[in-house]
């Protein structure tokens, strides 16, 4: 994909709010994106095309994930299932006890780790040719709801209601690694775990955004404010941060607000390196393709404001040039 081509609107969107979108982890072509209009749909991003679709939960579907061969979804309805035989089947692999709020997929050790809102981690053991809906392999009790999950390597980090962080290795979740409060002062938005395992990048409801290391990483952990607006009579507005997503090949991060706008960031230099305004809507998810050479963003409200009249869910695909990503300061 060229970068001197401007970014462009997908065809056939969501006709309700969109909850997530994913790049596939190699097809820079795949994009799975999850909706509460009840669908899970799979576009071919070059081509600009709807490819697949299924309507197999009974409510609002709040993450997604691809597998190795196959996609996963979870939701409202609180039911775990599998997109299999070339996105044309679905299959319930398990169900929670609450609603599935977060789903990622351990592509180093093949294993589905689901989040929900009745305070457990369930981890999925995939290596199975068909992974049975009998039980979870794992599951974990948690202080709280699952708000936002994030998974490296063999890490997972997961981020809980009452700003709690708990972070995982993915071969044996019965304990935690490390347990710890976030940084910033109001509820998580989105957690996720720098691309060498080093940290984690965390945002929150009141525009501030967190970059805090592991123990045994000797980097200072730090906050900063984002997503602020000045208004006419010089009161500051200030929007929740809904979306954070690392380059693959820079490590450099963009953070979508309920502003519409995304910024991306330098975290080791700790500066903003580009923004992009001028979304129709909150920007409800982000993520870069496998090659780092574009970024699809989510345009769609995101209810801070309760019910109100508002722009119709759109998704866009930028494409993303090397200089724009690189950090720029960095010593040779």
């Amino acid at each position: 994909m060229s970068s001197g081509h401007k970014q462009y609107q997908l065809s056939q969107p969501p006709s309700d709010g969109i909850s997530q979108l994913r790049f596939h982890p190699v097809d820079d072509t795949k994009l799975l994106v999850s909706s509460w209009d009840q669908h899970v749909r799979l576009y071919d991003a070059h081509a600009n095309q709807l490819v697949a679709t299924h309507h197999a939960h009974h409510a609002a579907v709040l993450d997604i994930a691809f597998g190795s061969t196959c996609a996963f979804s979870g939701g409202l309805d609180r039911r775990l299932l599998a997109w299999e035989a070339d996105y044309s089947h679905t299959r319930e692999i398990g169900r929670h006890d609450g609603e599935i709020s977060a789903l990622e997929f351990s592509h180093t050790h093949n294993v589905l780790l689901s989040g929900s809102w009745d305070r457990t981690l369930r981890a999925w053991d995939c290596r199975a040719p068909a992974v049975t809906a009998s039980a979870a392999a794992a599951t974990v009790n948690v202080d709280e709801r699952v708000y936002s999950m994030s998974a490296q390597g063999s890490l997972v980090a997961v981020a809980l209601a009452g700003r709690k962080i708990l972070i995982y290795d993915v071969r044996n979740i019965s304990s935690a690694l490390e347990v710890r409060e976030s940084s910033l002062k109001y509820p998580t938005r989105c957690i996720k775990l720098m691309p060498d395992s080093q940290g984690f990048v965390c945002s929150s409801v009141e525009g501030r955004v967190a970059v805090e290391y592991l123990k045994g990483v000797e980097k200072s952990n730090y906050a900063f404010k984002c997503h602020r607006q000045t208004a006419e009579d010089n009161v500051d507005l200030v929007y929740p941060v809904n979306a954070v997503a690392f380059h693959p090949v820079h490590h450099t991060f963009v953070t979508g607000g309920s502003d519409g706008v995304v910024s991306l960031w330098d975290p080791d230099n700790k500066k903003r390196l580009k923004q992009y305004q001028g979304y129709p809507a909150s920007i409800a998810s982000l993520d870069f393709n496998a090659s780092g050479n574009a970024l699809a963003v989510a345009s769609s409200y995101t209810y801070d404001e309760g019910e109100k009249d508002h722009p119709p869910d759109s998704i866009w695909i930028r494409p993303i040039s090397e200089n724009e990503t690189k950090p720029k300061s960095k010593k040779a």
